[in-house]
């Protein structure tokens, strides 16, 4: 082991020595020489969209020179200046390309130019005749109201532990994540209430090390080109799921820099794309090695041994207008050895999914755009381990499952004028696992009367369900006036389970609406219901649940204001609540979730609330510049369970959060930090042998500071990036756990005694990117 690691360590050395000294050249081109057009298309997002005529922005445009700004708006006016063409703001958000016959970088609706970063006018310009098609007004169905657009580059930046895009987009405000787990709570739900997709193809099981706290997400961030979130209030076209979606979409395979290959303390990468004009194809493929396990082995022997891959690639052949088809697999594996000494756990766990799709696109001049996606996946994982605590408990579990799922899925859409817009869709599943289960523990006689248990634990499962899902969806866009439009959506599916009563149809109507108060000000509003049925290998067996629960279902209540100021700054301000009737049972350690076998574990409980229910109020404001981009969030929210007539804080309860961040680029530097805070979580506390109240106490306040610095080297192919992260940098309230400890009373008997335990504490990275 110590000879691999030097070997891993000098290979590093060398990549981050010796390659800066290549010859240094210009970097390689990202926008210059694309058609205008294309990167028009590119640069849109949620805040920003651009409206020409074919006319003034002809296809064979192309872009003179590299913008040097790495604002979306700003690289937007740069590129068409060289072409005597500027912007308009036609209002808030939407910008149309127009003639310019004087120096100006921005230009409002009212024929007056407007400076990039506050708005405010300039003189001295006239301004040509906007022309603009009717339908390039119309009412767009791509855009979501209340859903959330991070761009790629964006999330690639972000200072996060082992370079994970899931694990970035925990900052936004509604979502809670732990230190070590990617996973997210979004609006006091529980983790499995996320809906992932990569492209429009679901993932579920989307984080490598899933049978311990999901530690990473299996996808790099450099193949993210935007990622839509939604943290309540979403279309019909996303079921099953009833917290949040993460609809993330790849980066296309002729995008500049096509290739790269990336060394740091958790991952050696490669990504290479490009295209075959003679098949009118192109491709993308990526992969990721893990490299953090010689680092735990030198430096922190009782972390673990982890070891994981994943690896992405597409083929994609034609274009939307006539026929686009893309293959897609998405492929990972992982395996962990860790040891909890002081705690006397051990486990070997060890996961494998696989994702395989077939994606058909195609768009017609009427307005009519249809998708169709078939797809196999497979989601695999095992586990062995013990616990031997002399006083405490003994046991252990060997834990097999495998599932597959089959699918079906078709989304159209029709827009016949400028204020309609319809979707409608379908989705088909059949689902298939084999659960081989099994688990023996037995606890002391002074542990099972502190937790109220039988003193030994036996369970052998052994299942084969089979489930079949069938689901409809439809909605209606329409422009009322010119400020108001609004969404009716309703969306039915229905589960059958084999070998038992088939579930009935369940029906969710949504409806949004959106009133625009102003130029700069729209006021949202959102009510709908949410069904989530579990899927196949979501079954408890490990608690001792051998058939699935009656699906649950969730009420949302959103209001929501978005405002514009000159300056630049965007402000969102959202109201929620979110009521539950039928939640399911859900499984929890009390004193120590971060145990290794939780299931035998003398504090697992099992609660069981006969309603939740979450509210709370969140703001943000963002400010894009050129070269600065700033955010703060700001959130207050309660997530109760009501449970015997009470209603008890969820143990992932946060009565306020906030979070800031900055990203600053100067010439070759890029720098990042992110600062956040939130109340402490709810926790159990043992007192005078006895334990109190489920979630009656609180850890202590939590705060973090994470920091990234990047520093960019131009070579003579490509260039080159060196970075440093450090996560939890400054450790305050970082209380996760109590270790139960018993101890003899000198009288035969026991006495109880916690010992506290801490997630993550800082973690330092280094990596080396290059691209080209």
């Amino acid at each position: 082991m110590v000879g691999s690691f030097r070997r891993f360590i000098l290979g590093a050395l060398f990549v981050c020595i010796i390659a800066p000294l290549m010859p240094a050249g210009a970097d390689e081109p990202r926008y210059a020489g694309r058609p205008v057009v294309e990167v028009l298309i590119e640069l849109r997002d949620t805040g920003i969209d651009f409206i020409y005529s074919s006319e003034l922005v002809p296809a064979t445009l192309r872009v003179l020179a590299e913008p040097r700004s790495a604002n979306r708006l700003e690289i937007a006016s740069e590129i068409l200046v060289e072409h005597g063409l500027a912007l308009s703001a036609v209002r808030p958000g939407l910008y149309a390309v127009v003639t310019a016959t004087g120096d100006a970088d921005r230009r409002n609706g009212d024929g007056q130019s407007i400076d990039a970063a506050d708005a405010r006018p300039l003189t001295g310009v006239q301004l040509a005749e906007v022309v603009v098609s009717t339908s390039r007004y119309a009412l767009d169905g791509t855009r979501s109201f209340g859903s959330v657009h991070v761009d790629g580059e964006m999330i690639a930046a972000q200072p996060v532990i082992g370079e994970d895009a899931i694990r970035a987009l925990g900052r936004l405000p509604g979502i809670a994540q732990t230190s070590l787990s990617a996973q997210s709570s979004i609006r006091g739900g529980e983790t499995g209430e996320q809906l992932t997709l990569l492209d429009g193809f679901p993932l579920r099981q989307a984080f490598h090390i899933p049978g311990y706290q999901s530690v990473f997400g299996v996808l790099d961030p450099g193949l993210i080109d935007v990622a839509e979130i939604y943290t309540g209030g979403f279309p019909v076209r996303y079921g099953n799921r009833m917290g949040g979606v993460f609809d993330l979409r790849t980066i296309g395979a002729t995008g500049e820099p096509r290739n790269a290959l990336g060394l740091s303390v958790f991952n050696a990468m490669a990504r290479r794309g490009g295209t075959l004009d003679a098949l009118d194809a192109d491709w993308l493929a990526a992969g990721r090695v893990g490299t953090l396990k010689p680092f735990i082995e030198a430096f922190a022997h009782d972390a673990g041994s982890p070891t994981y891959s994943d690896v992405y690639a597409r083929a994609g052949f034609g274009t939307e207008d006539r026929l686009r088809v893309t293959a897609n697999l998405l492929w990972s594996r992982d395996e962990l050895s860790i040891s909890r000494e002081g705690q006397g756990e051990v486990a070997q766990i060890e996961s494998r999914n696989r994702y395989l799709w077939l994606r058909a696109d195609r768009a017609w001049e009427n307005g009519v755009a249809a998708s169709l996606w078939l797809g196999d996946s497979s989601v695999e994982s095992s586990r062995v381990g013990s616990i031997d605590k002399p006083g405490i408990a003994t046991g252990s579990v060997i834990d097999d499952r495998s599932s597959d799922y089959r699918e079906l899925r078709g989304r159209a859409t029709w827009q016949p004028q400028s204020r309609h817009w319809f979707e409608a869709g379908f989705e088909w599943t059949t689902e298939d696992a084999d659960y081989d289960y099994s688990a023996a523990a037995a606890y002391s006689d002074a542990v099972a009367g502190l937790f109220g248990r039988a003193p030994t634990l036996s369970r052998a499962i052994e299942l084969a369900p089979k489930r079949e899902r069938v689901a409809l969806f439809a909605a209606h866009r329409w422009r009322v006036t010119d400020s108001v439009t609004s969404e009716v959506g309703l969306r039915a599916q229905r589960t059958i389970t084999s070998g038992t009563t088939a579930e009935s149809w369940l029906y969710d109507p949504r409806l949004n609406l959106l009133w625009q108060l102003g130029p700069a000000t729209q006021l949202r509003a959102h009510w709908g219901r949410f069904h989530q049925t579990d899927e196949v290998h979501e079954l408890k067996v490990e608690d001792g649940l051998s058939a699935f629960p009656e699906a649950q279902s969730s009420e949302h209540w959103i209001v929501g204001v978005d405002h514009r100021l000159q300056g630049g700054l965007a402000l969102r301000l959202e109201l929620f609540r979110k009521l539950q009737s039928e939640p399911r049972p859900h499984f929890e350690n009390l004193l120590d979730p971060l145990t290794l076998i939780p299931e035998i574990a003398p504090d697992r409980v099992m609660v069981a609330p006969v309603a939740a229910e979450a509210q709370g109020a969140e703001f943000s404001v963002i400010a894009e510049r050129r070269e600065l981009t700033w955010w703060l969030g700001l959130s207050w929210s309660e997530a109760l369970d009501k449970v015997s007539g009470r209603h008890v804080p969820r143990s992932w309860d946060q009565t306020w959060a906030a979070s800031a961040g900055v990203d600053w680029s100067q010439g070759p530097w890029r720098f990042g930090a992110v600062v956040g805070s939130h109340g402490g979580w709810p926790t159990t506390r043992l007192q005078n042998d006895a334990l109190g109240a489920r979630n009656a106490a609180r850890f202590p306040t939590r705060a973090t500071l994470d920091l990234r610095a990047e520093y960019r080297r131009p070579l003579s192919v490509g260039n080159l990036a060196f970075t440093i992260e450090l996560s939890n940098a400054v450790n305050i309230g970082n209380t996760c756990c109590s270790e139960l400890i018993a101890e003899d009373d000198g009288a035969g008997g026991v006495n109880f005694r916690t010992r506290r335990s801490d997630w993550l504490p800082l973690v330092p990275s280094i990596g080396v990117l290059w691209q080209f």
